[in-house]
């Protein structure tokens, strides 16, 4: 029996930045083509500029694109990942 493939929106990972988190594993999530919606509300400014521009340069090396839904909230997915309905029903309904 095939399996349905999943969407973006299934594979889709919701992190609340913390000190816990490891920049490269959220790298490695990012490769292996999972995207991810990163809040960066409770999480230092400096840091979290840092970990931006990281991942945006892991995102940009794998054809994907960066979307701002909120000030301190970001998505990160291969523009494939993008044009996934659920996905872009999500972002379109929260981003600001």
């Amino acid at each position: 029996m095939a399996r349905k493939k999943q969407s973006a929106y299934d594979r889709t990972e919701f992190i609340r930045m913390s000190k816990d988190y490891d920049v490269f594993k959220l790298a490695d999530k990012l490769m292996l083509r999972n995207p991810l919606i990163i809040n960066f509300e409770d999480y230092n400014v400096i840091e979290s500029n840092r970990v931006i521009v990281f991942l945006s340069g892991v995102i940009y090396a794998i054809d994907g694109e960066v979307e701002v839904l909120q000030e301190k909230i970001f998505a990160f997915a291969t523009k494939e990942d993008l044009k996934d309905k659920a996905l872009r029903a999500f972002i379109k309904k929260h981003k600001e």
